[in-house]
Order: structure tokens, then C-alpha cells, then sequence
């Protein structure tokens, strides 16, 4: 290799960039204008402690592991206790406990409104194939990848299967409700469109004295409907028997604690347009709602979470128009309809309320239409890498824009 000579020559672009860097810490000098002020009275500051002072400020050392009791000291202890139903919470014997609590007869079917409009109804011919895209849409074709629960059998309880991966039960309702919602949409009216609004995840905490017991429900409904006008109250008497469940209290299985939020939540004002509550959807989830002692969740208590969701919200509604003037009497009843499902189980049901005075001094009852339980499929998985829709049931989208069409 042959050995060049040194050019001993300074790069251009190497010597302005050094030269500005010492030209940018050049040090003023003193001109002695700070003296002859000083001499006058007037004290020279540097900007930057005038534009931004400097501020004393105290720590505060939280100890992690201190936590609120649940005593006198919490801000929400109440010497009264009461019964606090939520949405992790089941009634242990299901319907029947949940007509006794909420003093409500059930009646079988929907009101004649909604029935007379399922008669008639007439839809396009393309929607069962917009449905089933929906479905597969939202069960299979998002994106979401997280850990799903770990599978259990009976047979092997033991046994530590693979954890799969997947799309989350909440997305899945929450996709599916939307998709079925946009469908609904297509098919109205604008004058009905106009008049509906939709809010997600709305909290509802209402608390209703029955006898000596003091009971609140707070619940959060996942998908809420408003309307700019109330649902007709149902024409008509309806007479039934409220279940008996002696020696069994209407309160069984319902935590008792004192502490609690003791105000009325509801998520809308009343001085704006569509405030009225028209639909309320609930997600099942098996994993986050058991009963007390463990086992799964049955049928009866399944339905009877529909129908406490529709009591909370028009209860919550009730007290916001009516104040506690409500718990006696209530001038005009409030209608709510209610659906609950876990992604494939829909129930529908329409919920009136007639009086919050739910002591045995009072007559009046409150009404509770339902339909069984219906399957919108049997089966939605990927079989031999190709998704496979097995058992698509028509009628659940119906019954979904009835309830959505109803006024």
C-alpha cells in the first residue's frame, strides 16, 4: 500500500461548526450599568427568575400500602348498612327472587305494541347477509389478540390447558351490538334516527327502601338508547302472583356493607333533547359473574339481570324527575326495555315501572314482559382454517329492530 502525504488542512464544514459553538458561549461583559443601578435603588434580575419563579412545594410520602377501611373513617360509611347489588352479583333462586325484590309480576311474551310490529314487519331481503357478516366481523376478523381465559373440564379438572389467544368476550358483544345497531339504522326512518342516541358504558346508582331493609343497585350498562320522548306506558291490567319465597329473604346472596354512595346517578341531564331512556344493553360474561359459592350461572339467573338492569335504570330515571316524591307515588310509569346477551344468548324483555313503594302496604305492582332465552347462532369458530357460521337464527335481529323502532 502507498503511503500518501498529509494535506494538513482544516475541513470547512468542521471549523464554522466549532467557531459558532465558541461564538454561542461568549460571555458579555461588564459595562458597570448593574453598578450605577444599584446605586440609584433599582436591582437587576435575570429574566428567567422573573418569567419563571422558582415555587417551593411540599412532598407528600403516600405509604403504598395504606388502603380506605371500611369504617367511620371512609367518606362513604353510613350507620344504616344496605344491600348493594352490582353487576358481578346474581340472585340466588333468579327470577323469582328479582320479582319479590323489585315487586314486579311477569308476564309471558312482549306488549301488544311490539308484537303487532313484529306481524308486520318487512325487511330487506339483503339484511340476514349484512347479519351473518357482522357476526363473523366481530367474532372472528378483528384485529385484538390478548390472552383469553383459561379453558376448564369437568373431566380433567386438574389438567393445565393451552392458554389461546384471541379476541376478548367484551369486544366481541360490544362489536357485534354496534354492527346490529348500524343495521337497525339502515332500515328506519330519519325521523327515527333523529330521535335516537347511543352512549356506551353509562353507570346508573339508585337506592330504594322496601320494609326495614335499605337496597341499592349499581350497575353500569354497557350500550344506553336515548330517545327525545318516552316509550307509551302498556294499555291494560295485568294480575299475577308474586312468588313466595319464604323462609328465604328477597336480600339472599346480596352483599350487605356500609358503605356506599348514597346519591342518585344518573349519566344525562334533563334539560337536554334525548335524555329519555329507550334501550339498555348488558354483556354476560361467565367469567366475571358466579354465584357466591361458585357454580355456574343458570337460566333463572341469567334473566333475572335483565330485568334488575331495567328496574335500576327507570328507578334512577324516577328519582331524577320526581325526586323522593317518587318512592310513593310516581304519576306517569316509565317503560325500559332491557336486552342482555354474551355474544351469542340474547333475552328481551320491557320492564314498567309503576311505584318504588315496594313495602306490603302498597298495591300497585310493576310489569315484566319476556321472551325465552334465543340463540343468534349455534356455532362461529375457524374449522380447518375457514370460519364456519353454524345455526343463524333470523328472528333475534327482528325482535332487536323492533325494540329499536318501538316509541
Amino acid at each position: 500500500m502507498r503511503l500518501t502525504p498529509r494535506l494538513c488542512a482544516q475541513h470547512l464544514g468542521w471549523t464554522f461548526k466549532k467557531h459558532w459553538q465558541s461564538q454561542g458561549k461568549r460571555i458579555p461583559r461588564d459595562t458597570g450599568a448593574a453598578n450605577e443601578l444599584a446605586k440609584v435603588g433599582i436591582i437587576v434580575k435575570d429574566p428567567k427568575e422573573v418569567l419563571n419563579p422558582k415555587k417551593e412545594r411540599q412532598r407528600f410520602v403516600i405509604d403504598p400500602d395504606t388502603q380506605v377501611g371500611d369504617d367511620e373513617t371512609n367518606y362513604q360509611w353510613h350507620q344504616q348498612k344496605c344491600y348493594v347489588y352490582s353487576n358481578e352479583n346474581v340472585l340466588l333462586e333468579g327470577m323469582s327472587q328479582a320479582q319479590v325484590l323489585t315487586k314486579t309480576i311477569r308476564v309471558n311474551g312482549l306488549p301488544k305494541p311490539l308484537t303487532d310490529m313484529l306481524a308486520n314487519l318487512s325487511l330487506p331481503s339483503t339484511i340476514d347477509q349484512n347479519i351473518l357478516q357482522s357476526i363473523l366481523a366481530s367474532t372472528l376478523f378483528d384485529a385484538e389478540q390478548v390472552v383469553l381465559p383459561k379453558i376448564k373440564s369437568d373431566e380433567r379438572p386438574a389438567f393445565n390447558f393451552p392458554r389461546q389467544y384471541g379476541i376478548s368476550q367484551y369486544r366481541q358483544n360490544r362489536l357485534l351490538i354496534n354492527r346490529l345497531l348500524t343495521e337497525c339504522e339502515k332500515i328506519a326512518n330519519p325521523s327515527i334516527t333523529s330521535q335516537r342516541r347511543v352512549i356506551d358504558n353509562a353507570d346508573f346508582t339508585v337506592s330504594v327502601p322496601k320494609d326495614e331493609d335499605l337496597i341499592q343497585l349499581d350497575l353500569e350498562v354497557h350500550k344506553l338508547v336515548t330517545a327525545n320522548k318516552a316509550i307509551e306506558p302498556i294499555k291494560g291490567k295485568f294480575e299475577s302472583d308474586i312468588p313466595n319465597m319464604y323462609p328465604l329473604k328477597c336480600t339472599t346472596s346480596i352483599p350487605l356493607r356500609n358503605t356506599y354512595c348514597s346519591e342518585t346517578r344518573f349519566p344525562l341531564s334533563n334539560r337536554i333533547n334525548c335524555s329519555q331512556p329507550h334501550t339498555i344493553f348488558t354483556f354476560f360474561n361467565k367469567e366475571n359473574v358466579r354465584n357466591i359459592h361458585g357454580s355456574n350461572v343458570s337460566n333463572a339467573q341469567f334473566q333475572s339481570r335483565t330485568l334488575l338492569s331495567a328496574f335500576a335504570v327507570a328507578a334512577a330515571r324516577a328519582k331524577q324527575l320526581y325526586g323522593d316524591a317518587s318512592l310513593e307515588h310516581i304519576p306517569k310509569p316509565i317503560v325500559i326495555q332491557s336486552i342482555q346477551t354474551d355474544g351469542r344468548t340474547f333475552h328481551f324483555g320491557v320492564f314498567q315501572l309503576n311505584t318504588l313503594n315496594l313495602g306490603e302496604n302498597s298495591d300497585a305492582r310493576n310489569y315484566w314482559f319476556q321472551e325465552e332465552n334465543m340463540h343468534l347462532f349455534t356455532h362461529c369458530a375457524y374449522k380447518c382454517g375457514q370460519p364456519v357460521l353454524e345455526g343463524y337464527d333470523k328472528k333475534v335481529f327482528r325482535y332487536l329492530n323492533a325494540f329499536y323502532h318501538n316509541m
